[in-house]
């Protein structure tokens, strides 16, 4: 056990390659010279393990150009104190600062072990197959977004490489690390956060004065994006500039597919209409339109039985 760790946060032995972090009365570790796990926007992760008994977990590291960022520190706090519990969520430990006000940041949570969304979705070949299997996922999703919204929290930044499926069967929506608390607080005024490709016209437009809220709607607009390119392979708003991706995402309506059933095609049309009203005002709204959708229209022969029986 490294000392002082009463004292320290952070700590390496001479000849160790572990790095030691001390969160919430426990010491983790993990090697910051292996292979990450993954890289985004915001940070990079590693496997890490619990010093203690060896269980694995994930630690992310925020990029050095972002750590010295007043809003990111107070955001990296944020993320770790959602000490949330839901089969659909990442599951955070903590957070670990070398300096309260400077330095290095990284993030701890739950490992889980899976695929980013996807990268699972690109497994099937078959239109009707894909179909079925990333509703059934979109709506784990959706349950989630159900549960963080009620606790006043909107995520802001939902993406594929934000929803990872662990197992074949579950997914789990990761990376609160630029959500809010929602009614207004002092994250709400730092203008255009987010990923240009999902973002929501009200997110593009809120440093222009508009008086549009950042809702639970602008996480249904970004997931109805989402859904729409696991089953196309094809992001509607991704352009070469990010202007012009920002341009489309306040214009362009979601351009029709054969590889989505129309019924569900409608769903997806009304989760991401521009217009924050005429969307679906509750991930319940949007998770039950979606399971009604999936659900076959009636034959005629269904159709005339209940016309005979007086049930229609």
């Amino acid at each position: 056990m490294p000392p002082n760790q009463n004292r320290k946060t952070v700590f390496q032995r001479p000849g160790d390659p572990y790095l030691y972090l001390y969160v919430e009365r426990e010491w983790y570790c993990y090697d910051p010279n292996e292979e990450p796990l993954g890289s985004g926007a915001m940070g990079t992760v590693w496997r890490g393990y619990r010093v203690k008994n060896g269980d694995l977990i994930a630690i992310k590291r925020v990029k050095d150009e972002y750590v010295n960022i007043p809003i990111i520190r107070e955001r990296a706090r944020l993320e770790s104190s959602m000490a949330f519990r839901h089969q659909n969520l990442i599951e955070m430990i903590g957070c670990c600062m070398v300096h309260p006000n400077r330095g290095p940041i990284w993030l701890l949570s739950k490992f889980v072990s899976g695929e980013e969304i996807d990268k699972f979705a690109k497994r099937f070949s078959d239109v009707e197959t894909k179909v079925e299997v990333i509703s059934k996922l979109i709506c784990q999703v959706l349950n989630a977004l159900e549960y963080i919204h009620a606790n006043g929290i909107i995520h802001r930044d939902i993406k594929p490489s934000n929803i990872m499926i662990e197992e074949g069967s579950n997914a789990r929506l990761m990376d609160l690390g630029i959500a809010r608390m929602s009614g207004g607080n002092k994250f709400s005024q730092s203008g255009f956060i987010g990923t240009p490709q999902y973002a929501a016209p009200e997110q593009i437009t809120r440093d222009t004065n508009s008086i549009i809220p950042i809702n639970a709607a602008t996480d249904i607009y970004a997931l109805g994006v989402t859904f729409y390119e696991l089953l196309t392979d094809l992001n509607p708003f991704d352009s070469e500039s990010e202007m012009e991706t920002l341009t489309r995402q306040l214009r362009d309506l979601l351009p029709k597919s054969d590889l989505i059933p129309k019924r569900l095609m409608q769903v997806l049309l009304k989760a991401t209409e521009k217009e924050q009203p005429k969307r679906y005002q509750t991930a319940a709204e949007f998770r039950d339109a979606i399971i009604v959708a999936m659900v076959p229209p009636p034959t005629i022969w269904q159709r005339m039985g209940s016309w005979f029986s007086g049930k229609s």
